[in-house]
């Protein structure tokens, strides 16, 4: 344990326990009438979450208290107010959830296991860069300014969803349409010239208001931290809610963005026995033309019919189309047995690389939820009917330079660019093709067993299939045809689910939970079978309050996620054996809300340690940490305070975030380390208001959590202490 960590940890949260409270703010208007609405969260977390928008857990319209696994929202409001503008940095705000590189994506972890899924509006779809190679995928995370708030959920889904990981998921909840018409605009300056502007229109566009729209616009361009590295993107999005007749709605709605940044890829190198460089921070070590270039187009609808006051069903279908074009160059050395750069500072190019990839997903599911009686007490039910399609293409091409650079005198346009057309220089010219394809149907229950005793149980059955091809354009300079195809994987699973809740109190409720999901594999045993899928199960107890009528809310879970049937090569053959087994436990604490009219509190604590409980290769040995760039105890805090009397415009907030060390796969450590956070917000009248942004007040150098750190390359330092300046108008 790091007890420079939490010795910090507890005197920061004392201080701002004592001297930091809450402005509450107006409720925010962005959620429509027509759809179940989140209580205004003020200034950073939800103090209330109501029925609806807890259905990614459980399918059914129950409450926070009543759903039982651990579940965390970032509101719009804490969005706002902490100048969040991506869902990597909204993440970092969340209890227990581990905000990850992994191949120039950003990926998520929660309780040591990644967060493959992601669900728009309870449409579920693959991560980006998840699903395979992630350089090979062309899909994107969309701008969070669409977003009305994001939920997360830690531990299975597999009632809700079809395959994945057991570490839990993410809905993102879009911007409704109002009936009312509102507007509101952000203009913001940061470091390195970061300046965004966005625009959100809403309102009826008939009369009898049973026509609604709304529109948001987002453009920005920055610089960075890092020399030589930029980005621009501008996203548009739209949607018309139609009210056919008093028991009818028809939603539809589109998005389009684009992105283009310039990546950096591999990040720094280490020296010698794993030590830090020392290098400046604004280090790039990329080539100037290094560019990424994400378009995404998305449509979606949704038809909800409302039987009566007991029954409602809905369908929804959504199409996205993405595309990607990723060059790049850096220096980089990336095997394990690299001891660091030496005195003569020199380190090789990492090879030239270029994917130009696409992709098409679409799905449709329909749910009908409803309330049924039975022994003189009330139920919920709700069946659900889905299906998915991803279709994945990429073209890889790669041209392999080992000329070697000093890295304290590298310049980004030292490198030259290829020729991406001409063969004779091209070691590998390749077309991928993958598709996946999801089947299911879910059921489940709400039993009120007692008045105080309620059930939730249910299945969920999947029909999973997946394969591809790939065909070779080049190799080693010359023309070549070859053709492959890829092991086609299909199978079809049954997942339970169980949860039982009691109510001690009308405020305070226990509950216990056995939740899972799988993972299909390609791997071939040595009867030429596939391997059974991964499957990973998630046993949670805890505890759950609303206090001061919900204005407060606090949450305890234990909890244990065992992943077992993973691949282990039998030694001397090309064949698995599906023994590999990994144990992940620990603890969740938080609470949010307020604890005065003036004065809110939100404060994360995660405790988490896991490990191999069979050993499955030389550096993966029986009772070693499973998951070491995790760390063991995380914990993040903010709180705000506004003045009363001449200073009630003024709203000042603070935070922290902190974590013990983290270590790689290949034992390249960082140091437990805490970050301050702080923001001053001026409401000038009730249309405009300023807020001054600061992160990483103490200016610390540290590296980003990265599980594959090696001496040669992946060590990236996390963002200096810098500013952003909100302007923001409402009307």
């Amino acid at each position: 344990m790091n007890h420079n960590f939490s010795l910090q940890t507890l005197c920061c949260a004392m201080l701002i326990a004592q001297t930091t409270q809450i402005f509450a703010e107006t409720p925010d208007s962005s959620t429509s009438e027509q759809t179940p609405q989140v209580k205004s969260l003020e200034t950073i977390v939800v103090t209330a979450i109501p029925s609806s928008v807890m259905s990614t857990t459980t399918g059914m319209e129950v409450s926070l208290k009543e759903t039982p696994q651990s579940i965390s929202v970032i509101s719009q409001d804490q969005i706002k107010n902490l100048g969040l503008n991506n869902i990597a940095d909204a993440l970092k705000q969340t209890t227990g959830i581990n905000v990850v590189r992994d191949s120039g994506r950003y990926r998520f972890q929660s309780r040591g296991f990644y967060i493959d899924q992601i669900e728009e509006d309870g449409m579920s779809s693959t991560v980006p860069g998840s699903s395979s190679n992630p350089y090979r995928s062309a899909s994107s995370m969309t701008d969070l300014e669409i977003y009305d708030h994001i939920e997360v959920l830690k531990g299975a889904s597999g009632l809700t969803q079809g395959n994945g990981e057991p570490g839990g998921t993410i809905n993102a909840v879009r911007k409704k349409p109002t009936e009312e018409f509102q507007a509101n605009g952000k203009l913001q300056y940061g470091s390195w010239n970061n300046i965004r502007s966005s625009f959100d229109v809403s309102g009826s566009l008939n009369q009898d208001q049973s026509i609604r729209g709304r529109l948001v616009a987002v453009a920005g361009d920055s610089e960075s931290f890092k020399k030589s590295v930029e980005k621009n993107n501008q996203t548009l999005y739209g949607i018309l809610d139609f009210d056919l007749n008093d028991k009818a709605l028809f939603r539809i709605g589109g998005l389009y963005q684009q992105v283009e940044e310039t990546p950096d890829i591999f990040g720094l190198p280490m020296g010698l026995g794993s030590k830090s460089l020392g290098l400046s921070k604004d280090t790039f070590l990329g080539a100037d033309w290094s560019q990424d270039n994400f378009k995404k187009s998305n449509i979606f609808a949704e038809l909800v019919y409302t039987f009566n006051d007991d029954w409602k069903l809905s369908t929804k279908a959504n199409a996205t189309w993405s595309e990607s074009l990723q060059k790049f160059a850096a220096l980089g050395n990336g095997s394990s047995s690299y001891i660091g750069v030496g005195a003569d500072g020199l380190l090789a190019l990492n090879n030239m690389q270029y994917y130009d990839n696409q992709s098409h997903e679409w799905g449709a599911n329909s749910t009908l939820t409803g309330k049924y009686y039975l022994l003189g007490r009330e139920h919920q039910l709700f069946t659900t009917i889905s299906y998915n399609k991803e279709d994945h293409d990429s073209r890889w091409k790669r041209h392999m330079d080992s000329n070697q650079y000093n890295i304290y005198t590298f310049q980004p346009a030292q490198i030259a660019e290829p020729d991406w057309n001409n063969y004779t220089l091209l070691q590998n010219d390749v077309l991928y093709k993958n598709h996946i394809e999801q089947k299911a149907i879910s059921l489940g229950t709400q039993f009120n067993l007692l008045d105080r005793l309620h059930l939730i149980a249910g299945g969920r059955y999947t029909d999973f299939s997946a394969g591809g091809d790939y065909q070779y354009y080049t190799w080693a300079g010359a023309p070549d045809s070859e053709y492959g195809k890829n092991t086609d994987v299909n199978k079809k699973k049954f997942i339970p689910y169980a949860g039982l809740t009691f109510d001690i109190t009308p405020s305070t409720s226990t509950y216990i939970s056995h939740t899972e999901i799988f993972k299909p594999q390609s791997n071939k045993a040595p009867d030429g079978s596939l391997l059974n899928p991964v499957v990973g199960k998630n046993q949670e107890l805890g505890i759950k309050s609303e206090l001061f009528g919900g204005e407060l809310n606090l949450s305890a879970a234990l909890f244990q996620i065992e992943q077992e049937n993973r691949a282990i090569a039998i030694v001397g053959t090309s064949f698995y054996a599906p023994e590999g087994k990994v144990r992940s436990r620990g603890l969740d604490l938080e609470i949010s809300g307020k604890i005065l009219p003036e004065w809110q509190l939100f404060a994360g604590y995660t405790y988490n340690k896991s490990k191999y409980l069979k050993t499955e290769g030389t550096i993966y040995a029986n009772g070693t940490n499973f998951n070491k760039h995790t760390p063991e105890q995380t914990f993040r805090a903010y709180s705000s305070y506004q003045f009363r009397g001449a200073l009630e415009n003024l709203t000042i907030g603070a935070g922290i975030t902190a974590q013990t060390e983290s270590d790689s796969l290949y034992n390249v450590k960082q140091g437990g380390y805490t970050l301050y956070n702080a923001n001053l917000r001026y409401q000038f009248n009730p249309n405009f208001a300023l807020n001054l942004i600061g992160q990483n007040l103490s200016d610390k150098r540290y590296y980003e959590n990265q599980k594959a750190r090696v001496n040669g390359m992946n060590n990236f330092y996390g963002t200096p202490r810098n500013y952003l300046l909100s302007l923001e108008w409402n009307y």
